[in-house]
This record gives structure tokens, sequence and C-alpha cells, in this order.
């Protein structure tokens, strides 16, 4: 058994070190969100080594999805900050045997749950070709659809996720609300090709 040095603490960050491992978390970052991380985090992912043995379309499907999930937090996030501009939100990517899955989360304003959860529902229950068709529908309708329905983003996710999203909302006060979301990107090419 290895001594610690430096007491519990240390000890305790081997403890969530050990659990981050077992769990295969590939990357994680707690922050605020703005577009230059938006690219510096796909660059990192990009060049992590599980990134870098993959084959083109899933490096491109697993890179696309956290652009846009990113992007929906910088879009569409809230800071429970009283006169913050800051989009604080959380990103977490990690590897099974058959898939990179990805977990974001970030708060918003809870009047808005209700929609955004309909909205995903209503694409949970798509399949792919109906995706590809309310995608081309939302294109052209834009000024039909409300806030969620007009951005395409969360579309463009369903239509690389493997089994739609995991999705729950937790209360922050009562004004906001933290959204989080699961997405399962396949390894085996389970997607749609699109």
């Amino acid at each position: 058994m290895t001594k610690l040095m430096g007491g519990e603490t240390h000890g305790g960050f081997i403890s969530w070190y050990e659990s981050l491992q077992s769990n295969n978390i590939l990357f994680m970052f707690k922050g605020d969100f703005n577009q230059e991380l938006v690219n510096s985090i796909v660059q990192v992912v990009s060049g992590l080594t599980d990134m870098l043995e993959e084959d083109v379309l899933v490096k491109n499907r697993v890179a696309s999805t956290i652009i846009e999930c990113l992007q929906n937090v910088c879009r569409h996030g809230e800071s429970p900050e009283e006169g913050s501009i800051l989009k604080p939100g959380i990103i977490l990517l990690r590897k099974t045997k058959t898939a990179y899955i990805l977990d974001i989360g970030n708060s918003l304003v809870t009047k808005e749950v209700g929609a955004l959860q309909e909205y995903i529902d209503r694409l949970n229950g798509m399949d792919n070709d109906e995706l590809r068709s309310f995608h081309k529908d939302v294109l052209v309708k834009t000024e039909l659809f409300g806030k969620f329905g007009a951005d395409l983003g969360l579309i463009n996710i369903a239509r690389k996720a493997r089994k739609g999203f995991n999705y729950g909302f937790k209360e922050i006060d009562d004004q906001y609300s933290f959204f989080s979301l699961e997405i399962e990107i396949s390894v085996n090419g389970e997607q749609d090709k699109s």
C-alpha cells in the first residue's frame, strides 16, 4: 500500500481519480462556456488517444455532437447568479465497449422546462426518417416552431444518438433548474449515416 503524503484531502483526490479511471472518463470540464471554449474542447477531445484510434465517422459524430451540445449551452443556458452573463455548465465524455457517452448539463429558466421536455420527448419518439423529415420542415418553416423547435441542434444530436436522449431536470431555486442530457454515440455504425 502506498503511503499518502498530505493527509486526507490528498487521499480524497486519489479516490476521485480512481473513480474517474474505473468509469473510463476521457474528458470532463465544469465552468463557464463560450464559443472559444467550445472550439478548444473539441480540439482537446479530438486529440485524446481513444479518439485518435477511432474510425473517422465516429470521430466526426462525437465532435459534432459535442459542438451542438455546447452551442446549446451557449445559446440557451442561464446563470442562476443575478446579473451574470456567464453560461455555466458541465461536460463529461466517457467510453464503453460499444459507445461514447456524452453527459452535459447547464442551468436554465424553470419556466422553459415544460417546452424543452415536450420537444425532447417528441424527438425521442421519432425514427431516423421522421427526424430527417422534421429537420427539413424546421428549415423551411422556422417561424412555425418555438424557441426549441427552431433550434436544429437537438434534431442533429438526435440523428447521431443511438437510443435517443436520456435527460433530467432538477430545480435549483424558484427561478432556475438544472438540465442534464445524456447522448450515446455508437462506435459500430448504428446511427443515421447522414
